[in-house]
């Protein structure tokens, strides 16, 4: 698979396609950082593009160097996850397998950016489509998170649910934490 095509390779054939990306031989830690700084170069984009309506270079780095926790907590929370359900694995290749399931948000950061830019209201546009498209997509990566475990890792279905489950959980708890620490959070629900 070649790196460009392995995110949307992944979105279509999830189970497929881990099993044939986990018997590449490959190196890991190369492919876990392509991985990571696709994803903030993706993120960058989206940032830059909806921003000031055109890819700048000076936001597309602001934002990466800004969300650059981002793919942190993704190592932390997939590698707590297969520390517990699958020990014998080292991390940058769990790491390296999970970062080529980003497909699902790479789609919605285009579909939001594309309904930004050429969308005649925006903001109707997006206010009735945005919270559908962001459910589809943390469902789709939901799938991919279970692909990776179930056939990317070879992990059994119960083991690979547990793992799943305790990925988003353990990613959950890192992203509220994160915006309870920032001061961020708790105004909102105060409201």
């Amino acid at each position: 698979m070649s790196a460009l095509s392995t995110p949307a390779r992944l979105m279509l054939r999830p189970f497929r396609g881990y099993a044939e990306l986990a018997g590449i031989e490959e190196r890991e830690g190369r492919r876990a950082l392509l991985g990571a700084l696709r994803f903030l170069f993706v993120l960058g984009a989206f940032v830059s593009i909806t921003a000031t309506g055109r890819l700048a270079p000076t936001e597309l780095l602001s934002a990466m160097l800004s969300f650059a926790y981002a793919p942190v907590v993704h190592v932390i929370a997939v590698g707590l996850a297969a520390r517990v359900f699958a020990p014998r694995l080292r991390p940058v290749r769990v790491f390296a397998l999970y970062a080529e399931g980003y497909g699902p948000w790479f789609l919605f950061f285009l579909l939001i950016a594309g309904g930004s830019l050429f969308a005649p209201s925006p903001a109707r546009l997006l206010g009735a489509a945005g919270g559908w498209l962001l459910v589809g997509t943390v469902l789709w990566s939901i799938v991919l998170t279970f692909a990776c475990f179930r056939s990317g890792l070879a992990l059994s279905r119960g083991r690979a649910a547990a793992a799943t489950a305790l990925h988003y959980f353990i990613l959950s708890g890192l992203i509220l934490g994160y915006y309870v620490a920032a001061g961020q959070l708790l105004p909102i629900l105060q409201r």
